[in-house]
Protein backbone atom coordinates (compact mmCIF):
# COMPACT_ATOMS: atom_id res chain seq x y z
CA UNK A 1 0.00 0.00 0.00
CA UNK A 2 1.23 3.49 -0.88
CA UNK A 3 1.61 5.83 2.10
CA UNK A 4 -0.83 8.80 2.00
CA UNK A 5 2.00 11.38 1.89
CA UNK A 6 3.60 9.76 -1.17
CA UNK A 7 0.24 9.40 -2.92
CA UNK A 8 -0.46 13.10 -2.32
CA UNK A 9 2.95 14.00 -3.77
CA UNK A 10 2.24 11.92 -6.89
CA UNK A 11 -1.17 13.53 -7.29
CA UNK A 12 0.35 16.99 -6.90
CA UNK A 13 3.03 16.15 -9.46
CA UNK A 14 0.44 14.94 -11.97
CA UNK A 15 -1.68 18.02 -11.38
CA UNK A 16 1.32 20.29 -11.95
CA UNK A 17 2.22 18.44 -15.17
CA UNK A 18 -1.32 18.88 -16.47
CA UNK A 19 -1.37 22.56 -15.53
CA UNK A 20 1.96 23.23 -17.26
CA UNK A 21 0.83 21.33 -20.36
CA UNK A 22 -2.43 23.30 -20.54
CA UNK A 23 -0.54 26.57 -20.08
CA UNK A 24 1.89 25.70 -22.89
CA UNK A 25 -0.95 24.62 -25.17
CA UNK A 26 -2.67 27.94 -24.44
CA UNK A 27 0.52 29.86 -25.29
CA UNK A 28 0.89 27.91 -28.54
CA UNK A 29 -2.70 28.73 -29.46
CA UNK A 30 -2.30 32.44 -28.65
CA UNK A 31 1.07 32.86 -30.35
CA UNK A 32 0.62 30.59 -33.33
CA UNK A 33 3.79 30.28 -35.34
CA UNK A 34 6.14 31.46 -32.61
CA UNK A 35 6.26 28.30 -30.55
CA UNK A 36 6.52 25.72 -33.31
CA UNK A 37 8.78 22.72 -33.04
CA UNK A 38 11.95 22.56 -35.12
CA UNK A 39 10.32 19.92 -37.33
CA UNK A 40 7.26 22.13 -37.95
CA UNK A 41 9.49 25.11 -38.77
CA UNK A 42 11.40 23.01 -41.28
CA UNK A 43 8.15 21.89 -42.94
CA UNK A 44 6.89 25.50 -43.01
CA UNK A 45 10.06 26.56 -44.80
CA UNK A 46 9.01 24.34 -47.73
CA UNK A 47 5.47 25.81 -47.87
CA UNK A 48 6.25 28.63 -50.37
CA UNK A 49 7.85 26.26 -52.90
CA UNK A 50 5.09 23.70 -52.47
CA UNK A 51 2.41 26.38 -52.82
CA UNK A 52 4.08 27.70 -55.98
CA UNK A 53 4.20 24.20 -57.49
CA UNK A 54 0.57 23.43 -56.66
CA UNK A 55 -0.52 26.83 -58.02
CA UNK A 56 1.32 26.13 -61.24
CA UNK A 57 -0.41 22.77 -61.59
CA UNK A 58 -3.84 24.28 -60.98
CA UNK A 59 -3.46 27.29 -63.24
CA UNK A 60 -1.76 25.40 -66.08
CA UNK A 61 -4.54 22.82 -66.25
CA UNK A 62 -6.76 22.94 -69.32
CA UNK A 63 -9.62 21.32 -67.37
CA UNK A 64 -11.82 24.21 -66.26
CA UNK A 65 -13.87 21.96 -63.94
CA UNK A 66 -10.66 20.96 -62.15
CA UNK A 67 -9.64 24.60 -61.78
CA UNK A 68 -13.08 25.59 -60.47
CA UNK A 69 -13.05 22.75 -57.95
CA UNK A 70 -9.56 23.65 -56.73
CA UNK A 71 -10.46 27.32 -56.40
CA UNK A 72 -13.65 26.38 -54.59
CA UNK A 73 -11.66 24.29 -52.10
CA UNK A 74 -9.46 27.32 -51.52
CA UNK A 75 -12.50 29.55 -51.01
CA UNK A 76 -11.82 31.58 -54.15
CA UNK A 77 -14.00 32.51 -57.11
CA UNK A 78 -12.85 32.02 -60.68
CA UNK A 79 -12.76 35.82 -61.10
CA UNK A 80 -10.07 35.99 -58.41
CA UNK A 81 -7.66 33.84 -60.37
CA UNK A 82 -4.25 35.41 -60.10
CA UNK A 83 -1.15 33.40 -59.39
CA UNK A 84 -0.26 35.42 -56.31
CA UNK A 85 -3.66 35.14 -54.65
CA UNK A 86 -3.94 31.39 -55.26
CA UNK A 87 -0.36 30.80 -54.15
CA UNK A 88 -0.81 32.83 -50.96
CA UNK A 89 -4.02 30.98 -50.08
CA UNK A 90 -2.37 27.58 -50.60
CA UNK A 91 0.65 28.62 -48.52
CA UNK A 92 -1.66 29.81 -45.71
CA UNK A 93 -3.53 26.49 -45.76
CA UNK A 94 -0.31 24.45 -45.63
CA UNK A 95 1.11 26.48 -42.75
CA UNK A 96 -2.15 26.39 -40.79
CA UNK A 97 -2.29 22.59 -41.06
CA UNK A 98 1.33 22.30 -39.90
CA UNK A 99 0.60 24.60 -36.94
CA UNK A 100 -2.53 22.64 -35.98
CA UNK A 101 -0.70 19.33 -36.16
CA UNK A 102 2.22 20.72 -34.17
CA UNK A 103 -0.14 21.59 -31.30
CA UNK A 104 -1.39 18.01 -31.07
CA UNK A 105 0.31 15.69 -28.59
CA UNK A 106 3.17 13.72 -30.13
CA UNK A 107 1.53 10.34 -29.69
CA UNK A 108 -1.59 11.35 -31.62
CA UNK A 109 0.48 12.58 -34.60
CA UNK A 110 2.30 9.33 -35.14
CA UNK A 111 0.87 6.90 -37.66
CA UNK A 112 0.02 3.55 -36.13
CA UNK A 113 2.91 1.19 -36.76
CA UNK A 114 0.61 -1.50 -38.09
CA UNK A 115 -0.81 0.81 -40.73
CA UNK A 116 1.93 0.22 -43.29
CA UNK A 117 3.24 -3.15 -42.19
CA UNK A 118 2.71 -6.17 -44.41
CA UNK A 119 1.04 -4.16 -47.18
CA UNK A 120 2.48 -6.45 -49.83
CA UNK A 121 1.37 -9.57 -48.00
CA UNK A 122 -2.16 -8.23 -47.53
CA UNK A 123 -2.40 -7.22 -51.21
CA UNK A 124 -1.25 -10.68 -52.29
CA UNK A 125 -3.84 -12.30 -50.00
CA UNK A 126 -6.60 -10.11 -51.47
CA UNK A 127 -5.55 -10.96 -55.01
CA UNK A 128 -5.44 -14.66 -54.18
CA UNK A 129 -8.94 -14.52 -52.70
CA UNK A 130 -10.26 -12.65 -55.74
CA UNK A 131 -9.05 -15.32 -58.12
CA UNK A 132 -9.65 -18.45 -55.99
CA UNK A 133 -12.67 -19.69 -57.89
CA UNK A 134 -11.56 -18.40 -61.25
CA UNK A 135 -9.94 -21.67 -62.34
CA UNK A 136 -13.35 -23.35 -62.50
CA UNK A 137 -14.58 -20.72 -64.96
CA UNK A 138 -11.42 -20.39 -67.03
CA UNK A 139 -12.01 -21.71 -70.56
CA UNK A 140 -8.29 -22.06 -71.21
CA UNK A 141 -7.62 -24.10 -68.08
CA UNK A 142 -6.57 -27.64 -69.14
Amino acid sequence: MIPPAKRKTELDRNLIKKAVKLALDDLKAKYTGLLLSAHALKICSYAPDLARSITGLILSSSDSDFQKECLSLLGLQSQEVEGGIVEDRIKEKIISVVEINDRKPQRSREAPSFLFENDCIQEQDLQAKEYEGEEAFNLFYP
